[in-house]
């Protein structure tokens, strides 16, 4: 009988379930789907390189997993609060006609079964239809075939899934019983009736509350910008954390009373239509759910900039790979290593071998030695063309620029990306020929740099900016005994295949400006295209090698091609994932709960609409009231999140730059437009939701 009744119920409360059952299903689909990606028959058939970083997502998103739980686990409770308020009257009436608190809880229980089962099984059939299209997804961005991938179940994800649903349904059932158990019959029956309690009554202060918020959370926007995000002092970040928090949940606390008195400072605004109903009816919903509201500010802010700063990366770590693919191959030779004691003592260790000193430190004539020892082609028949960069050791470092302009790097670089030591390390001094040979193996121009000039160097975003301005100043610069002019443009190309720019400073100079022995050297190649896989066997045997023996030559990072494109195309799916997953959880979660508040409070206040209507109030008028309440419940924890992510994003960027540089215009359009779509969605299904609860009690 009670589980008739409870069948009974669900059916007929359909219309306020369907926005809990809707985002049950979301979850528990994206849930599935994320946590079946290794268990896919189509990575399965991988090669082991790509299905090892596949078996890493997984890893990760199995750890991330139980954050959203966490997040998914609030929801259910909250939306099951809410529900719980809604039908207070309906249980009411239950103790009434005699029934007992128990049957009451079993069929509380009954009805979160029902809707808990509907939506898993709905849930995860979506589930397993949306892994394969994310599977596919997947495999584009590994630049892996897509074809042939079949349907595939994943019974780890699906006992996963229905392990911490049950888990989650189960505290539900738990939270709902204990509400229920000490709730009184008086407050059931006329719960429908009772307005929500004001927080703050006194609108001057909650005016001049909402003035000091934006005060709090302007001087955390300062702190930041000023601190950075990784200053040295981590406190502050602490700091500016607890200050914005604090800040937002202030700014809500006395939104509502800030509207009242500003809108009845307008009396023409104030009076017109029922905007007077519509304000009174908004300030009192802000002010019984700040707590949320600002909860949910806060999570649309940290999914917001956590998917913004995942994107940026993604971007820069694309461009340059792009940027590192000019070439075909590249390794490095170490003529010296430093080496440290058990006491931290530094000693140089020199790699210049009998073969290195032999082939006068040119790799190609040394490794053309080496190919019949490891039973590769010959040199000519693998390697088309070739360029090396020989660095030489300088005493220039950017203190020195400093000395000399004025300048100091720590003060460009964003606070917290480098540590004060860094503006000992000194450039190495590069050849023009040198350089010019390897540019010319890229694809790109010469470069000139002529007697008694020099020519500042880097392919490192983060300290580009610092160096554009010293060059503007063309300082002169003293490479041994001579003073060269730096030129006011400074080189920023990539020469050499690598996935991670690293030449943070570098000086191009006349040859005859470098004497002694080059530090270490860059080797460029061009490799035939049937001769791929050898050269990068030949290398790589070399590279596990790479002592002082004097048959072995010192090389180490060898990198081609295949590798930087699978870096590039694994890094992309990894963040793209886990950016993806975690923001759409985020942002689903707080939209269902905004959508569920405003739902219920539509029909906690349908009498009201209803009164409206009979006094003459158009249904237009009365669907614009309730159009803009709803509108305004969702707009302003978005402007807020949106408000705190510009700030954030100005010093996610400096720490994105660590990368390379990025679009930060072209991510956030994309990654808004993303979010407005998933938001968007849910306050017109809430709008036409709550309409269809107001109009119906009119005549």
């Amino acid at each position: 009988m009670l589980v008739k009744l409870a069948f009974a119920n669900v059916r007929k409360s359909a219309r306020d379930f369907a926005v809990y059952f809707f985002t049950l299903v979301l979850g528990v689909a994206v849930f599935y789907a994320f946590n079946s990606i290794a268990d896919s028959s189509a990575v399965q058939s991988l090669p082991t390189d790509v299905s090892e970083v596949v078996q890493l997502l997984s890893n990760i998103i199995a750890g991330v997993s139980v954050f959203i739980a966490i997040v998914l686990g609030f929801l259910v409770l909250y939306a099951n609060a809410f529900l719980i308020r809604r039908r207070r009257a309906e249980f009411g009436m239950y103790l009434t006609l005699g029934m007992g608190k128990g049957d009451l809880l079993k069929i509380s229980a009954c009805e979160t079964l029902i809707v808990g089962a509907a939506s898993l099984a709905v849930g995860l059939l979506a589930g397993v239809a949306l892994s394969q299209a994310l599977t596919c997804l997947c495999l584009s961005m590994m630049a892996q075939p897509v074809e042939g991938v079949t349907l595939s179940f994943s019974t780890k994800a699906f006992t996963m899934t229905v392990a911490t649903f049950a888990a989650i349904f189960a505290v539900s059932m738990f939270w709902n019983s204990a509400h229920l158990a000490k709730s009184k019959l008086i407050d059931l029956l006329a719960g429908s009736r009772k307005n929500d309690k004001p927080r703050l009554r006194n609108l001057p202060l909650s005016f001049a509350l909402f003035i000091v918020s934006l005060c709090i959370i302007g001087y955390s926007y300062s702190m930041l910008l000023r601190t950075g995000l990784l200053g040295d002092d981590m406190s502050n970040l602490f700091i500016e954390t607890v200050l914005v928090s604090a800040g937002t949940v202030l700014l809500f606390f006395s939104l509502s009373g800030f509207l009242l008195k500003a809108a009845q400072m307008a009396k023409p605004l104030y009076l017109r239509g029922l905007n007077m109903f519509f304000l009174r009816q908004l300030a009192s919903r802000i002010n019984s759910t700040f707590v949320s509201m600002s909860v949910i500010a806060m999570t649309l802010f940290l999914a917001l900039t956590s998917v913004c700063g995942g994107i940026g990366i993604v971007d820069a770590m694309q461009k340059n790979a792009e940027n590192g693919m000019r070439c075909d191959a590249s390794f490095t030779s170490y003529y010296a290593m430093n080496t440290y004691d058990e006491n931290g003592n530094v000693s140089t260790q020199s790699l210049v071998n009998g073969l290195v000193e032999e082939s006068n430190f040119d790799a190609a004539v040394g490794l053309s030695k080496h190919t019949e020892q490891y039973g590769a082609p010959s040199w000519d028949s693998m390697v088309e063309n070739s360029a090396q960069i020989n660095f030489y050791p300088s005493n220039v470092s950017f203190d020195t620029l400093h000395d000399l302009t004025g300048l100091n790097l720590l003060d460009s670089v964003g606070a917290g990306l480098i540590t004060p030591d860094t503006t000992k390390q000194k450039a190495s001094l590069i050849k023009v020929s040198d350089f010019n040979a390897a540019r010319e193996l890229c694809g790109l121009e010469p470069v000139t740099v002529n007697d008694g000039e020099c020519l500042l160097w880097s392919d490192y975003a983060t300290s580009q900016p610092y160096l554009t301005s010293v060059a503007a100043q063309q300082p002169a610069i003293s490479i041994g005994d001579v003073q060269l002019k730096a030129q006011r443009e400074i080189a920023t190309d990539t020469i050499e295949c690598t996935s991670v720019s690293t030449r943070a400073f570098q000086i191009v100079v006349p040859d005859d400006a470098v004497t002694g022995e080059p530090a270490f050297a860059v080797f460029d190649a061009r490799i035939a295209d049937d001769m791929q896989e050898e050269f990068a066997s030949f290398c790589q045997a070399l590279c596990d090698r790479n002592n002082a023996e004097e048959d072995s030559w010192p090389m180490y990072m060898y990198q081609n091609v295949a590798g930087v494109q699978a870096n590039s195309h694994n890094l992309t799916a990894l963040v793209s994932y886990l950016a993806m997953y975690i923001g759409f959880i985020m942002v689903v979660a707080c939209a269902a709960i905004l959508a569920i508040q405003q739902l219920s409070d539509a029909s906690d206040n349908a009498r009201r609409y209803e009164l409206l209507a009979k006094l003459g109030a158009p249904q237009r008028m009365i669907s614009g009231a309730l159009f803009k309440q709803v509108l305004v419940c969702f707009a302003f924890p978005l402007v807020v999140a949106i408000a705190h992510t510009i700030c954030a994003m100005q010093t996610v960027k400096d720490l994105v730059l660590v990368f390379g540089n990025f679009n930060l215009s072209a991510t956030a359009l994309m990654t808004a437009a993303i979010f407005l779509a998933a938001y968007g969605m849910y306050f017109l299904v809430t709008y036409f939701s709550a309409r269809a609860i107001v109009m119906p009690k009119r005549s």
